[in-house]
């Protein structure tokens, strides 16, 4: 982001604020093995749901923080047998199926139109999207996961593009120039807790599963990344719960500050900013778990006019907590204008923060925002 644009937010006032206990996600284990239902209502006490698992990098982390506790822990996927297979986002009735898509009971598949005919496709591709507003449809050529499609859709129009009628059908395939494209079309009958949209599904075969077994659990001798195990609802295991709305993405390839930003701003939501207190900890709890060495570039940057710091986010936030190295924010003319994290080298609020001389090539860390199903 060019410190210019950075500056126009700065003198327009352009400031967001947000004050949830947790930005970040937070992790907690509860103490004693319960049933499923108790041990949710045991999270939802401390404002919490039970873990989704968003992808490999979630599965290695929620193994490894919870690997000392010899009994199995809850996680959040569960079967509802009382929602639908076939589910259009905008919650329409599927009223006329185009689609041969067939699932199997723990597949998740997510319809795109291929060559002018729907096809299932793991949810977890990237592939262009459909969105809709009114009787307006707009094809997005910028490749997303189905839920970060989906997401999109309902920040910059109404939702994914569902389909009713045949004369619609025939006007999204002519709108969608014979790409591949993502609807607004799922099909799943297992949902995770929280809401959030996640289309992990990496079971465990080790053990046999049965139709009346309905929640999932993390055992202790599961092997990563098939960590989901299928588990009697009425069995015991301890609770594991999380907070928070955005997701901590460690990318182990090595990048300048400016590709950092350009690299986490396609792929996830932004650079990393840390709020307050509460999100130090967060990371805290994740880079420890992490195989990736820092320094890592965060989302802060100094104007090279001015001399402050700010969060180049989408919230364009000001600095209003700081963890800096020695106690004290890199003053001009001496300071680099780039910040990084090093979790080597902490205080008791987490990792410092130092100046970095923008053109150094590190490991960063990016955020996304969880996307929650209506």
């Amino acid at each position: 982001m060019k410190m210019t644009l950075v500056l126009f937010w700065l003198c327009s006032g352009f400031f967001y604020f947000t004050f949830a206990s947790y930005r970040l996600r937070h992790f907690s284990i509860g103490d004693e093995s319960k049933k499923w239902e108790e041990s949710l209502d045991e999270c939802k006490e401390d404002a919490s749901s039970f873990v989704t698992v968003y992808d490999d990098e979630d599965a290695m982390f929620v193994w490894n923080y919870t690997k000392h506790i010899d009994s199995s822990r809850w996680l959040g996927l569960h079967r509802n047998i009382l929602i639908t297979k076939n589910t259009w986002s905008n919650g329409n009735p599927l009223m006329v199926n185009y689609s041969s898509v067939n699932v199997s009971d723990w597949t998740q598949e997510c319809e795109a139109i291929d060559n002018d005919t729907r096809r299932g496709f793991n949810c977890s591709e990237r592939n262009y999207f459909m969105c809709y507003k009114g009787n307006n449809y707009t094809l997005v050529e910028n490749k997303k996961d189905w839920c970060q499609a989906l997401q999109y859709c309902r920040k910059h129009f109404t939702d994914l593009v569902s389909i009713s009628n045949e004369t619609q059908n025939k006007e999204v395939i002519a709108k969608g120039n014979g790409t591949t494209f993502w609807i607004g079309l799922r099909h799943d009958n297992w949902e995770w807790v929280d809401k959030g949209c996640s289309s992990f599904r990496k079971i465990d075969n080790t053990y046999n599963n049965y139709e009346d077994e309905n929640c999932t659990a993390l055992r202790r001798d599961s092997k990563v990344p098939d960590i989901l195990y299928q588990f009697g609802c009425y069995t015991g295991a301890h609770s594991f719960c999380s907070k928070g709305t955005v997701r901590i993405k460690v990318i182990g390839e090595k990048k300048t500050w400016e590709e950092a930003f350009d690299y986490c701003r396609e792929h996830h939501t932004d650079l990393l900013w840390i709020r307050d207190r509460n999100d130090s900890y967060a990371l805290d709890q994740w880079l420890n778990q992490s195989t990736v060495d820092g320094p890592f570039w965060i989302g802060l940057r100094q104007s090279r006019v001015f001399g402050f710091w700010i969060w180049t986010s989408e919230s364009n936030n000001a600095v209003t907590w700081d963890n800096w190295k020695n106690g004290e924010a890199p003053q001009l003319p001496l300071s680099d204008h780039c910040a990084v994290i090093n979790e080597t080298d902490r205080t008791s609020d987490g990792g410092v923060w130092s100046d970095e001389n923008c053109l150094v090539k590190h490991h960063f860390l990016c955020e996304e925002k969880i996307f929650f199903m209506n």
